[in-house]
């Protein structure tokens, strides 16, 4: 299977009007991936740490989005349109989300720990601070 994904014919050619079981496994990991945003979205309302709140919400966005445009090439794959339902439009969508996985990587090694630093000092200094009562 991945020596296939990386196959130029594979990419470009006219898929067969039948689905077959590499679009049916992109559709599975596309939709696993929707799945994996609505848990998150869930998920992330229970979190109170901002800073851990932002990365959460940086994380649902990518695969709600991947999830969801990759569904949609897939609902056109299935009904077999011509110029849309050609595969590379659903590896532009990897590629897509492979770049914005790095995005993320780039904020997770350089951004979020000084941000979960700063909003721990923010929070130390606040829980000492008097609070105005009315």
């Amino acid at each position: 299977m991945i020596s296939r994904l990386l196959d130029y014919y594979f990419w470009f050619s006219q898929p067969p009007t039948i689905l077959t079981n590499a679009d049916k496994s992109l559709g599975y990991l596309f939709l696993a991936s929707l799945i994996s945003s609505i848990i998150l979205g869930f998920a992330k309302r229970l979190i109170k740490h901002e800073t851990k709140k932002k990365l959460a919400s940086k994380i649902f966005y990518l695969l709600f989005t991947l999830g969801l445009s990759g569904l949609i090439w897939y609902g056109i794959r299935y009904e077999n349109t011509p110029i849309l339902a050609n595969r590379y439009w659903a590896g532009l969508v990897l590629i897509l989300g492979l770049i914005w996985v790095l995005f993320i990587i780039k904020y997770l090694i350089f951004n979020f720990p000084k941000e979960l630093k700063e909003y721990n000092h923010e929070v130390l200094k606040n829980k000492y601070l008097p609070s105005s009562k009315n």
